[in-house]
């Protein structure tokens, strides 16, 4: 704003001249045109006539920074006044800067009405990894006990399998089909599956945990010994208050599969 004005003065000078020579006339005149062109391109700069408005942009940016300092929720026409003075691909951006200063805040109310704007801003199917990331980083923020959250699963495998590779996955009972975790492992009779063996963010075991659902176990077990293959199945229910849970799979819990 403060350079605006002293562009102004500094474009002034030649009317000012002009104005303070003894020789010129219809000094009124040349006055009131100079003082209604300054005064338009005041209403133009600071007026919505551009979309890239740098004193509007900036006075929608010092409201939603005082709304995280007070740790108030940002309303969502507030911030869609950024589209109006910038691009709307730019104005996504500017959401993840305004999360992480929330969250470095602890600004909760704040970080999660962020986060209700970002999952209808980023529409697109390639943007949903972007608001999971986000949603991902407050819960693990907000809830930083569930962000190691772990299953370890132990096993009796059967006879004769010690050379043995197994895919081990986890389910939401009726959920959308999606494991929370799956990973692969080699030679061992100890599973352990973590939010990091998620295929999307912030869908994982975290998430099952807060949410209190019940998860469905497979494993797929290769006896490279005997050449057979074994299968397990079950129902297991996730302690909430501790993050890290444990199972543990008898002898008679396999079931061979027929090939």
């Amino acid at each position: 704003m403060y350079i605006y004005f002293l562009l102004t003065i500094f474009a002034f000078l030649p009317f000012g001249a002009y104005l303070l020579s003894q020789k010129t006339k219809n000094k009124g005149l040349v006055l009131g045109f100079s003082f209604f062109y300054l005064l338009a391109c005041l209403l133009i700069y600071t007026g919505n006539f551009y979309s890239s408005n740098p004193y509007q942009l900036k006075e929608v940016n010092k409201k939603i920074i005082q709304k995280i300092s007070s740790d108030e929720p940002i309303e969502i026409n507030l911030y869609n006044e950024l589209t109006v003075f910038s691009e709307k691909n730019l104005s996504k951006n500017w959401i993840q800067p305004y999360l992480l200063n929330a969250l470095s805040l602890k600004s909760f109310n704040s970080a999660e009405s962020l986060i209700s704007i970002a999952e209808d801003i980023y529409s697109e199917p390639k943007e949903k990894v972007i608001f999971y990331s986000m949603y991902t980083l407050l819960r693990d923020t907000r809830f930083p006990l569930y962000s190691e959250a772990r299953l370890d699963i132990t096993s009796s495998h059967p006879t004769n399998c010690n050379q043995n590779s197994s895919r081990v996955r986890l389910d939401i009972v009726d959920g959308p089909g999606v494991p929370i975790a799956e990973n692969s492992f080699l030679n061992t009779s100890e599973y352990s599956l973590s939010n990091k063996n998620s295929l999307i963010p912030g869908f994982d075991i975290a998430s099952a945990l807060l949410n209190n659902e019940s998860i469905e176990i497979f494993i797929d077990l290769n006896c490279k010994d005997n050449s057979e293959i074994y299968q397990f199945n079950s129902i297991f229910i996730f302690d909430p208050n501790s993050p890290l849970n444990t199972y543990k799979i008898n002898l008679n819990d396999w079931s061979k599969r027929k090939q």
